[in-house]
């Protein structure tokens, strides 16, 4: 083993040789480029696969791994850097469903927004709706086709820097005006200051007060597939069913890129529930026309009533009524996120927000099915992959009767 040396003649000692400035300006460059990658968060409990994922992905991206879903839920606490998840079903500690339902459920928006791949060897509808339910953005069946998965990524990390940028755009543009430009409705800054006037006068005069938060679901899909302008058509669509739906002493504002809030002074719960269930209605009943093209969208909400629940701020209550809406969105989207425990109150027998699958058959055990017939399509439409699946297992012969039984439902909606 040999040290390179050079000789100076100045101080008259030999020293090592100093690097080459066409390698130092190389490797400078490869920092850099590495340091301008995107960070995708790779998780899944083989190494043969993350490794295989590493080879396909690491030229254009920064890569890091866990080995289950627990580990990459702490990675993500921890590092705001990341940017594309990754992610397989079949894990110990915490599965792959559990981790996208926790990071939709989460607070910090960076990670609730966050693309989510689904990587699994299950090729089988109801997996795959089982994902999309919890909030994947996509989904990859193994053996991976690297092609797939690169172009994929290369998607959906292009798809998430312009939405952070656009985020960023709306958020200081909001912050210098009172009503947004694109909607005219109220801004985040407007809602937020009489938001704090109607709370003190809420609470002087001891008289009710709501907060709801409205998204339209999948709308990072929407925008991936159609782009600004037609998105844009849609938040005005969408900003004029708010305003149909409200009462004209409510505030209606758009709080985010395609976030929406809306104040209620003297609404309690109930009368609260009965708006969101009306502005639900009336979005999932109109779809939207692009042209000669009728686009269907539904839309989530989440709701945080004075008195009723934690929180004596417009700001706290604002942030109530956000988890409630991931947590909405998290359950399958169209539908009122209350809190875990509570159910929405029932104005008349009838049902605010839709029933679960479980809730549903003990209400018909219960001899409450009378309830339900609003929602009948809706549910019987989500139990056809699982006819479908155990028609092809048990060889049941309902292939006839589950085409017809799809016909007559898609003649319904």
């Amino acid at each position: 083993m040999f040290t390179l040396t050079w000789y100076n003649m100045h101080t008259g000692i030999r020293e090592p040789a100093r690097p080459d400035p066409i390698d130092m300006e190389q490797k400078t460059k490869t920092v850099v480029a590495a340091a301008d990658k995107v960070r995708v968060l790779v998780v899944d409990d083989s190494r043969v696969i993350r490794k295989a994922i590493n080879k396909i992905l690491s030229n254009e991206f920064d890569l890091v791994e866990a080995g289950d879903g627990e580990a990459a839920w702490k990675q993500l606490l921890q590092d705001e850097s990341v940017q594309v998840l990754i992610s397989d079903i079949e894990m110990p500690e915490l599965d792959g469903y559990s981790l996208i339902c926790r990071v939709r459920a989460s607070d910090p928006e960076r990670i609730r927004n966050i693309p989510i791949i689904v990587i699994t060897g299950a090729d089988d509808d109801l997996t795959r709706e089982r994902a999309f339910a919890c909030g994947a953005t996509d989904f990859i069946i193994k053996p991976i086709d690297g092609v797939q998965l690169l172009a994929r990524t290369r998607a959906h990390a292009k798809l998430d820097q312009t939405t952070r940028k656009l985020d960023e755009t709306e958020t200081a543009l909001e912050e210098q005006s009172s009503v947004d430009p694109l909607t005219q409705l109220n801004s985040r800054r407007f809602f937020l200051q009489r938001g704090v006037q109607d709370l003190a006068h809420a609470k002087r005069h001891t008289s009710e007060l709501s907060v709801v938060r409205a998204d339209i679901d999948n709308f990072k899909t929407v925008y991936k597939k159609y782009g600004d302008q037609v998105c844009d058509h849609i938040l005005v669509w969408f900003a004029k069913i708010l305003l149909a739906t409200s009462r004209t002493e409510d505030i209606v504002a758009r709080v985010g890129g395609g976030e929406f809030a809306i104040l209620t002074p003297f609404s309690d719960r109930m009368a609260a529930a009965v708006l969101c269930e009306r502005l639900r209605t009336a979005v999932e009943s109109t779809p939207f026309k692009n042209g000669e093209e009728s686009i269907p969208l539904t839309v989530s909400l989440g709701l945080a009533t004075l008195g009723r629940d934690p929180g004596d701020t417009i700001e706290a209550l604002l942030a109530l009524a956000d988890q409630r809406l991931v947590l909405a969105k998290a359950a399958g989207g169209n539908r009122l996120g209350v809190s875990y425990q509570e159910e929405t109150p029932q104005p008349e027998e009838t049902i605010i927000e839709q029933p679960d699958m479980e809730t549903a058959l003990k209400m018909v055990e219960n001899s409450e099915a009378g309830k339900l017939v609003p929602f009948l399509p809706d549910l019987v439409t989500r139990l056809i992959p699982l006819l479908e699946f155990s028609n092809k297992k048990l060889d049941l012969g309902l292939g006839f009767a589950i085409e017809s039984l799809k016909d007559k439902l898609s003649k319904m909606k």
